[in-house]
């Protein structure tokens, strides 16, 4: 009996691969949004459930939109997308019903877990992709602005999931457009010093975050700047080298 062949886990030939643009996008609004609205704090019991329901729909859609612009296979993806979406209606309905108590005290701090996994798969996906680019395109560079923006969402619900389970993540207590700003800044190195981490396990968070953010940057960076001078090479006038060949 023949084996059955087996499908691939990407299709690179997708017509959705590497439309990065609308995935920054949402990325963007995502950045914005989490830094400018509290998920927490004097919004109310109707405010707060809002928020947090209109967060967890974007950090997914945003995941959705990364698979779908990486090239995840559309039987993958189709999977992926039942996960995402009976993740999302049982949270939904969990901060609705105030299951838990989640809705009226910290209920962004009991889902940042789950939006934190998604958050972190985004950005691996995208790298993922960028690594197989042959040449330097508008793609390129959206994808890579992208995924980085993506590394500080993640780390974003990540210092929030310490906050909710291992105690305040800067020693007092502060609204969670703080935790965005955080993030942003020690991913960029920046640290105006304002804010700082008080627990262990948040300044490991952050430290692993500035070195991730550099890291990123650096191999990027690399990447564009090696198939920018390839290309280059390649392209002069008067090479008869086997610039077609692969």
């Amino acid at each position: 009996m023949a084996s059955r062949r087996r499908r691939p886990f990407f299709d690179d030939d997708s017509p959705h691969v590497d439309r990065f643009g609308l995935l920054l996008a949402l990325t963007c609004a995502s950045v914005a949004m989490l830094s400018l609205v509290p998920l927490t704090g004097d919004l109310g019991s109707a405010g707060r459930k809002v928020a947090i329901i209109g967060t967890t729909a974007l950090v997914a859609a945003t995941l959705l939109l990364s698979l779908r612009a990486s090239g995840l296979a559309q039987r993958h993806r189709r999977r992926a997308e039942v996960v995402v979406g009976v993740l999302v209606a049982l949270l939904a309905l969990a901060v609705v019903t105030d299951l838990f108590g989640l809705a009226e005290s910290d209920a962004a701090l009991g889902v940042s877990p789950v939006l934190a996994s998604f958050a972190l798969v985004a950005p691996i996906f995208v790298v993922r992709r960028l690594l197989r680019h042959h040449s330097v395109t508008l793609s390129t560079l959206l994808g890579a602005l992208t995924a980085y923006l993506l590394i500080g969402v993640a780390y974003y619900f990540a210092f929030l999931s310490v906050d909710g389970i291992g105690g305040q993540f800067f020693g007092e207590a502060e609204p969670t457009t703080t935790f965005m700003y955080f993030s942003l800044t020690t991913i960029t190195t920046l640290g105006y010093g304002d804010v700082a981490a008080a627990t262990d396990v948040g300044r490991l968070l952050a430290t692993s975050e500035a070195i991730i953010g550099q890291v990123y940057l650096v191999t990027v960076v690399a990447m564009i700047v090696s198939l920018g001078a390839a290309a280059w090479q390649g392209g002069r006038p008067g090479e008869t080298s086997g610039a077609g060949q692969d």
